[in-house]
């Protein structure tokens, strides 16, 4: 399993390079720097509410969105998954079970089954919540003037965020240069990039990905951990020295336990968003040295729970 997903990322950052030498032959296939540089402005001068703002309301639901609305954000990070019946939700697990009052997989639900449920994850002062369907939310984010980014997953996502994109496009083509497809699985970018080259993206990055996905794939032998860790390595010099530059990714997404003053300047002009950072302490200094910040927290409001 391990094996396989490292030689799908080989093959992904070749087809990056050769994909990479087509875009800069014909750089018009690619967001322009002046839409990107309003897109970068907006995001920078604001906080990003993560999944809504999960500490203040139920995450990725139309009560957080309000609520990250009603204090002022307007930009709003969400998730994306799919229904059985094709349909894209806002909803962050591929199971229902930690989030809702259903369990299962949802990729086994259709719509219906899913909007008989509730979405309020134990939050007792908002209104009954349900998982909201990528159109509720964009047709929110436009009448709010609200950029959303979507975090994409990777795997079977690829071919259906592309056709996600299409639909979009047709449909809601006043909200072009409004949103943002990020994802940790550079297949979601590199699709993206072919099918979409206008839509801006951004690369997410925690740089112990494969020895966490490693760990949850049940590899935990000790004598593993040297080989995970060097590829690690690896895999971050292949990612920001080739995959990166040479799709023209448009930002970075990195945890903010990697972030550094040294490491933002270092990176620079590539903008850097940094994730998920709830101390106010913490976000006067990653806004300090040029992060746009990522947050749980939209308001002092304490949480009520059931």
């Amino acid at each position: 399993m391990m094996m396989r997903w490292m030689l799908n990322t080989l093959i992904t950052l070749f087809t990056s390079i050769l994909t990479g030498v087509l875009i800069r032959i014909n750089p018009g296939r690619a967001p322009t720097p002046e839409d990107l540089q309003t897109f970068i402005d907006v995001l920078f001068s604001n906080e990003i509410a993560h999944r809504g703002g999960s500490f203040n309301a139920p995450e990725n639901t139309m009560c957080a969105f309000n609520k990250a609305l009603e204090h002022g954000y307007k930009v709003i990070e969400i998730d994306i998954q799919y229904t059985a019946d094709g349909i894209p939700v806002v909803i962050h697990d591929e199971t229902l079970d930690r989030t809702t009052n259903g369990n299962g997989m949802i990729s086994d639900k259709t719509i219906g089954e899913l909007k008989t449920l509730s979405a309020n994850n134990n939050f007792s002062n908002v209104e009954d919540c349900t998982i909201p369907t990528l159109d509720e939310t964009i047709e929110f984010a436009m009448a709010n003037d609200v950029i959303l980014l979507f975090d994409v997953k990777g795997g079977v996502f690829c071919g259906k965020i592309s056709n996600t994109l299409t639909h979009i496009e047709e449909k809601y083509p006043q909200f072009k240069n409004k949103f943002a497809v990020i994802s940790f699985f550079p297949d979601v970018l590199l699709k993206v990039r072919q099918d979409h080259p206008t839509v801006f993206t951004g690369f997410t990055r925690r740089h112990d990905h494969i020895q966490d996905e490693a760990l949850k794939a049940g590899y935990r032998s000790p004598s593993l951990h040297p080989l995970l860790f060097l590829s690690d390595k690896i895999y971050d010099f292949f990612m920001f020295y080739m995959f990166v530059p040479w799709m023209k990714i448009n930002m970075l997404e990195i945890r903010k336990d990697d972030v550094s003053e040294s490491y933002v300047r270092d990176v620079a002009p590539r903008p850097v968003l940094t994730w998920t950072v709830n101390d106010p302490v913490e976000k006067s200094f990653f806004k300090r040295i040029g992060c746009s910040v990522m947050t749980d927290v939209v308001s002092d409001e304490p949480a009520v729970l059931n």
